[in-house]
C-alpha cells in the first residue's frame, strides 16, 4: 500500500506569476511561500525597469526641464544668494544631466536598488535578528514588493500629472497620500514637510509588504519582520529630516 505524501512536508506551489503578483496585494503571508518556492527575480525587476522606464520617457517628454530645475533651486534660499548668471550656467548643466541620466538611470536604478537593498535587509536580518533568511529570499522580498508597488504607483502618478496639467512639479511630491495634503506649500519647514511627505500610505504599505516577506522568510512572526525593516526605514527618514534641515 502507498503512503500518502503528508502536504506540510511538501514545498509550496510555486504558482504563476501574474497570479502571484496579484496574491501580494490581497494574501502577501500565503503568497510569499509561493514565491520562495521559485523567485524568478528577474521578472519582478523587469518589470520595475519596465514601468521606471515608461513612467520616466513619458515625465522627460512633457516636462520643461529648465523650469523644473528652477522652481526646484527656487526652494533653496543659499542657492539665491547666487548671482543670476552662476545660476542659469547650474540650471543648463543639471538639464543636460537630466536629459541624460532619464536614458539610462531607469535601465539600471532598479537593478542596482533592488540589489542593495537585499543586501542591507540580509545584514540587518542575520546579523542582528539572527533569522536564517538567504541572499535569494532576500532579493525575491524586495523585488516582488517593489514591482508591485510600481504596478500601482505609476499609472496613479501619471494620472496625476495629466489631471494637475503641470509636470514641472516634482515627480516625489505630485502623489500627496501624506499629512502635507492638510497644509499650503510653504507652510512647513523643509524638514517638518520631508518627515510628513515620509508616513505617506505608500511607504507604510511598502514596509508592511517587506516585514511580511521577512517574516515569512525567516519563520518568524510579523513582529519580527516589522522590527527589521521598520528600524532602517526610520533611520532612513531621520537622515532625509537631517539633510534637509541642513540644507534649509
Amino acid at each position: 500500500m502507498t503512503e500518502t505524501p503528508d502536504r506540510s512536508l511538501l514545498a509550496p506551489e510555486s504558482g504563476s506569476f501574474p497570479g502571484n503578483l496579484f496574491n501580494l496585494y490581497f494574501e502577501p503571508t500565503e503568497t510569499f511561500p509561493k514565491i520562495f518556492a521559485n523567485p524568478r527575480v528577474f521578472l519582478p525587476i523587469l518589470l520595475q525597469t519596465a514601468l521606471s522606464v515608461l513612467s520616466i520617457s513619458i515625465w522627460l517628454g512633457k516636462v520643461d526641464t529648465r523650469e523644473f530645475i528652477r522652481l526646484q533651486m527656487e526652494q533653496n534660499p543659499r542657492v539665491q544668494q547666487l548671482p543670476a548668471e552662476q545660476i542659469e550656467r547650474i540650471i543648463d548643466a543639471q538639464a543636460s544631466f537630466m536629459r541624460i541620466w532619464g536614458r539610462v538611470g531607469p535601465l539600471i536604478v532598479p537593478v542596482v536598488f533592488d540589489l542593495a537593498l537585499a543586501l542591507v535587509f540580509l545584514f540587518v536580518f542575520r546579523f542582528f535578528l539572527a533569522a536564517e533568511v538567504s541572499f535569494p529570499q532576500s532579493l525575491a522580498t524586495v523585488a516582488w514588493t517593489f514591482a508591485a508597488l510600481g504596478l500601482i504607483q505609476t499609472p496613479i502618478l501619471l494620472a496625476v500629472f495629466s489631471l494637475k496639467g503641470d509636470w514641472n512639479l516634482d515627480p516625489n511630491e505630485v502623489i500627496q497620500a501624506n499629512p502635507t495634503l492638510f497644509f499650503e506649500p510653504g507652510d512647513l519647514s523643509r524638514w517638518l514637510s520631508s518627515l510628513c511627505s515620509s508616513i505617506d500610505v505608500f511607504s507604510l504599505w511598502t514596509v508592511f509588504l517587506l516585514a511580511t516577506g521577512y517574516s515569512v522568510a525567516s519563520q518568524r512572526g510579523l513582529s519580527s519582520g516589522l522590527w527589521g525593516v521598520g528600524i532602517p526605514w526610520l533611520i532612513y527618514v531621520m537622515v532625509k529630516m537631517a539633510f534637509r534641515a541642513i540644507v534649509g
